[in-house]
């Protein structure tokens, strides 16, 4: 598969138009059409920071998708910690359709989910 199919299945995935995917990445829709038609080659590093911002996918998934990067995945299971997201949000600076999120923002992001999770506890409880 090349890189403009899997381009297309990966917007598509995530529910976005071309527009959508141009408005949130900053890469012009006309670009992206030509992308995924295999009308352009393989974008540059730069062009895909940009659609991995739009796609809220990762960097280095794009990078690996164009052939850039080597494949990072093996046949071993892979273990997974857990991070803990309170503490991930709190050291880390966080970007959210291509805005950098302020101490005050991260501090909100953090209450609605304490609210979340605390009205999904309460739930689970009840039942």
């Amino acid at each position: 598969m090349y890189f403009y199919d899997k381009l297309k299945d990966l917007r598509k995935m995530k529910g976005f138009t071309i527009r959508d995917l141009a408005d949130r990445s900053g890469v012009s829709a006309a670009y992206i059409s030509q992308l995924e038609n295999g009308n352009r080659g393989v974008p540059s590093p730069d062009v895909l920071m940009k659609l991995s911002e739009g796609l809220n996918t990762s960097y280095s998934e794009l990078m690996e998708i164009a052939g850039y990067l080597e494949s990072q995945h093996t046949d071993r299971e892979v273990v997974n910690n857990p991070v803990n997201l309170r503490r991930f949000i709190r050291e880390n600076q966080l970007m959210f359709d291509g805005s950098v999120l302020t101490d005050a923002d991260k501090e909100w992001v953090e209450r609605m989910l304490t609210v979340l999770f605390w009205k999904e506890r309460h739930r689970n409880e009840e039942a």
